[in-house]
């Protein structure tokens, strides 16, 4: 290479003069050359120096298979000095370097081709009067930010002063770094935060640092440093594990919560053990949790994904809790368990299915063992396991496996849940698609070529403790019933006893004549008294053969539908009645497989109209009202003769005909019930109404200039006549309507009238009034065009800002499983972009037992949040029960972001029991997962009640 001048101002700098150098033309002048590098093989004894190769197209044939080749690319902004030797270069100004993965930016570099060494640094700026062009590390996906580096090309080592480098979700300072062939860093004087601010509003303050590549942080003994204030609060170790790739998470010991209940439990550990991140697709919770008093639980929480095939969650838990009450030693030990599943497929054209949403716990575990509100609060539970399968075109198979929990009322005495009670039923089920017979090769077009015909078996089986579910509605026998053990009892009766135990729950408490008693209707769900639950369980099975007639249209606007259906029940057991004499039947349960079947013959008609009124408004342009009714015929045969064994005819003097067909499969599950001695007709009718406007846009902006405005969504009326009944050939008349109101508020009503009259004809020994139905029209009666028997009204409404709506954007440092996991479920997340959102529902619930009695249910619920400023959030959850004319579970919350740091403050001013009442927790964490047990907790929870 040539000589060429020294430029102006070189030799000012702070470097050995050069050899030689090339001075650059501007400022703007960039200079870059590109150098082969390869192991120098022929010089003695010198086995790792690097000869410089100027000619970037020279190749060394010879040596190719064991040389070690790469480029070194190189620029600076101001200016390049070459040595004389060619073997070390110096760049000036935004000088950047480039090696493979690895890039270097400083004010300042030096590279040492016989070294093998880089050396970087800035330069002080004394017109800003600080460092600038201070070195930039980048190797692969990490970056270091420095005030001088020195790294050695070859063994991948590495000196640096005064570092700043993110790994994971924290960053790294320190004044010494030392750094390996593995990327392995040796720290000096460092300190480790998650707070992004050049001066952290905390950090962990370490003499020593080791940081393991990709894995984790190890740190010697080291204290928390909080808005530059040293603590007394440290460790003599510590590990921060760094998040893998694919969100897989790092194994590592889970750092138990403690606290006391003072009138419970006694001190406590909960919570603590150990999470094994087992691979990409799977991660396991071990956990435990310890009392003072002899109580302890152990548990093991999991979450496993495969990715375009399914999801899903588990939770296993088991408690043994013993009283804290020091006085009280006759309660004996408890045991508790909870088990939470949760499996969801991805389908994407696969022929089975299998989904689970299993919530099965003790009675008494929510009460003691969970810190959900809304979990201890709640008195039911349902889990099911479902798996269907598609084999070939048109055969269908499904099973499922069900569990339904009522935990029972509150012992006043022990404090303790009883008297819960479980359904546990399976169902399977088997279908055959329907088939056109006359079309099997795809047909001609011919009307009867429509013809489908298919067939539907669905079996279940139930065992509950109940032992009382299959209780006989006596309503309407008009008999005796003598001999038995069954309960059999009017319906007006069953209702107000079960009105009766439902306030029994809810106030906490039954009794019988003054006294608190165990529900006899119960008996414990356990082993001991499996034997007598499956000798009361229910067994039934249902099969259909579906068939669809071909459609006819009448003058081109009704659909006229023939049908025919044909289906039947199985049962294994069904009642025999023995006639007494006079007015007394005894009934026997008989065991053993029997079947009841039916078919039946219809006709349906529909069609759809339309009137528009027109205006002419500014924006209003018309109003169209749509209306869809529908009448249809079916015709059931006789199946009440006695002839078929479905039924049996007691003579009983002074009974109508149609009361003395009684079924031998009333109250024992199936669609099986009494006879009326003749043939079904039934006329079945309905109107669907629809009522919408068209209204001008208010602007054009998206091209739209007209808009359709829903006033009513649906309103319904339904019932149906039965031509060959003898009394009672209406129906009761169902009417709903449901609409949405300016997008934002929704509106359901449904209501039941019915059209006969009531008579009063005694009182009972309680001096209860009884009522009789009577075949006679109320509006005949005086009593009003019909009687209006139940009513529901649920009206719920969101406010929020334009836009709040929609999903969460990424943030930074926010994986892809967090942000999902926000979206599906954004009540659980505090959103601080929404400045303010209310939730408000009313709902309204009226029942008739009799003319007169009623009952009558009304509450208001109310959820809602604002942002006092950017970073203060206040949330509510409140409502009142009216009928009770007392607030419901009402929770205040506060939530503060710090930057770096979450505050939460949670209390329950009013709960309803007193309890619970006062409830209050206060946490303040830093806010990333990695540092989580870095937090300040108080709390007085449910089940702690007081203490922290």
């Amino acid at each position: 290479m040539p000589d060429r001048p020294t430029p102006a101002g070189i030799n000012s700098l702070p470097v050995s003069t050069p050899a030689s150098a090339t001075p650059t033309s501007g400022t703007a002048v960039r200079s870059r050359r590109s150098l082969n590098l390869r192991t120098r093989t022929g010089a003695p004894g010198d086995t790792t120096g690097l000869a410089a190769v100027r000619d970037s197209t020279l190749q060394d044939s010879l040596a190719a298979d064991q040389a070690f080749r790469t480029t070194v690319k190189y620029s600076s902004k101001d200016s390049t000095i070459y040595a004389a030797d060619g073997q070390v270069v110096e760049l000036f100004g935004d000088a950047n370097v480039e090696y493979g993965d690895i890039s270097l930016k400083a004010d300042y570099i030096r590279l040492n081709y016989t070294t093998n060494e880089v050396f970087a640094r800035g330069r002080y700026d004394s017109t800003a009067r600080k460092l600038i062009g201070q070195p930039v590390f980048k190797d692969g996906g990490d970056q270091y930010d420095a005030k001088e580096i020195r790294y050695n090309f070859r063994s991948k080592k590495g000196k640096i002063q005064g570092v700043v480098t993110q790994q994971g979700e924290g960053n790294i300072r320190g004044n010494s770094v030392k750094k390996d062939a593995e990327n392995n860093m040796y720290i000096r004087g460092a300190i480790y935060t998650t707070c992004n601010l050049a001066t952290p509003h905390f950090h962990i303050n370490a003499s020593k640092l080791k940081v393991v590549h990709n894995k984790q942080v190890i740190a010697g003994p080291f204290n928390l440093v909080i808005n530059q204030i040293p603590l007394p609060i440290g460790l003599p170790f510590g590990f921060f594990p760094f998040p893998k790739k694919k969100d897989i998470g790092v194994s590592g010991v889970l750092i138990p919560q403690y606290g006391e209940e003072p009138n419970g439990r006694g001190y406590y550990l909960r919570d603590g053990g150990y999470y094994w991140a087992v691979n990409e697709n799977i991660g396991l919770q071990f956990k435990g949790q310890i009392y003072s008093r002899g109580s302890w639980g152990v548990g093991t929480t999991g979450a496993y994904n495969k990715r375009y095939r399914y999801s899903g969650g588990f939770d296993l838990r088991f408690a043994r809790n013993r009283s804290g009450d020091r006085v009280d030693k006759t309660q004996s030990p408890r045991n508790d368990f909870a088990v939470t599943w949760s499996h969801t497929p991805q389908n994407l054209g696969k022929r089975s299915t299998f989904s689970a949403n299993v919530n099965i716990s003790s009675n008494s575990f929510n009460q003691f063992n969970t810190a959900d509100a809304q979990r201890y609060v709640s008195n039911v539970a349902g889990s099911s396991v479902q798996y269907s399968r598609q084999v070939g075109q048109y055969i269908r198979t499904s099973s499922s496996f069900r569990v339904n929990q009522q935990f029972g009322q509150t012992d006043p005495r022990t404090g303790i849940r009883q008297n819960g009670k479980t359904d546990v039923a399976t169902d399977v089920s088997f279908g055959l698609n329907q088939i056109a017979p006359f079309a099997l090769k795809g047909g001609s077009g011919k009307w009867y070529e429509s013809f489908r015909v298919g067939f539907d078996f669905n079996g279940a089986a139930t065992v509950t403790n109940s032992v009382n579910t299959n209780r006989i509605d006596t309503s309407g026998l008009g008999f005796r019933i003598v001999g038995t053990g069954a309960r059999l009892r009017p319906r007006g009766d069953i209702v107000r006893d079960s009105l009766a135990r439902a306030d029994s729950i809810r106030l906490g408490l039954i009794r019988q004549n003054g006294a608190l008693i165990s529900d006899p209707n119960l008996v414990a769900f356990n082993l001991a008294n499996m034997p007598a639950l499956l000798r009361n369980a229910l067994v039934t099975g249902r099969y259909s053969i579906p068939i669809s007639l071909p459609n006819i249209k009448l003058a081109k606007y009704i659909n006229l539908t023939p049908g025919f259906s044909f289906n039947g029940d199985l049962y294994r057991k069904k009642l025999n009645y023995t006639y007494l004499g006079g007015d007394s039947v005894r009934i026997d349960t008989l065991q053993g497989l029997s079947t009841v079947y039916n078919f039946a013959t219809s006709v349906s008609m529909n069609t759809r109209a339309y009137g528009t009124v027109f205006f002419k408004g500014k924006r209003l342009q018309a109003i169209r009202h749509t209306i869809a009714p529908s009448v249809s015929l079916a015709y059931v045969p006789n199946f009440s003769d006695p002839s078929f064994g479905f039924t049996q005819y007691l003579p009983i003097p002074g009974l109508p005909e149609y009361r003395r067909y009684v079924s031998r499969y009333r109250g024992i599950g199936g669609a099986s019930s009494g006879g009326t001695g003749k043939a079904n007709a039934i006329v079945s009718f309905g109107i669907v109404n629809q009522l919408e406007m068209k209204v001008r846009a208010r602007n054009d902006s998206a091209g739209q200039e007209f808009k359709k405005i829903s006033i009513f969504d649906n309103i319904s009326l339904n019932g149906s006549y039965d031509l060959n009944a003898p009394v009672f050939n209406l129906s009761n008349i169902s009417l709903s309507a449901n609409t949405q109101i300016f997008k934002n508020i929704s509106f359901n009503f449904a209501a039941n009238f019915d059209p006969y009259a009531y008579r009063e004809i005694n009182k009972t020994t309680t001096g209860a009034r009884q009522f009789e139905r009577i075949p006679v029209y109320a509006v005949r009666q005086g009593q009003g065009l019909a009687r209006l028997t139940s009513a529901q009204v649920y009206v719920s409404g969101r406010i929020v800002p334009k836009g709040a709506d929609k999903p969460k954007k990424p943030v930074p440092g926010t994986n892809d499983v967090t942000m999902r996991a926000i979206n599906a479920n954004p009540d659980l997340y505090v959103d601080f972009n929404i400045p303010w959102s209310l939730n408000v529902s009313y709902s309204f619930g009226y029942t008739q037992i009799d003319p007169s009695q009623s009952n009558i249910i009304q509450a208001v619920t109310l959820n809602g949040d604002f942002s006092l400023t950017p970073k203060w959030k206040f949330t509510v959850q409140s409502g009142f029960d009216i009928k009770a004319k007392r607030p419901s579970l009402t929770t205040v919350g506060i939530n503060r972001d710090l930057h770096c740091w979450d505050m939460a403050f949670n209390w329950t001013p009013f709960s309803g029991s007193a309890l619970r009442s006062g409830n209050y927790s206060f946490d303040l964490r830093v806010r990333s997962a990695i540092l989580q047990e870095l937090k300040l907790s108080r709390r007085r929870s449910f089940y702690d009640r007081g203490g922290f």
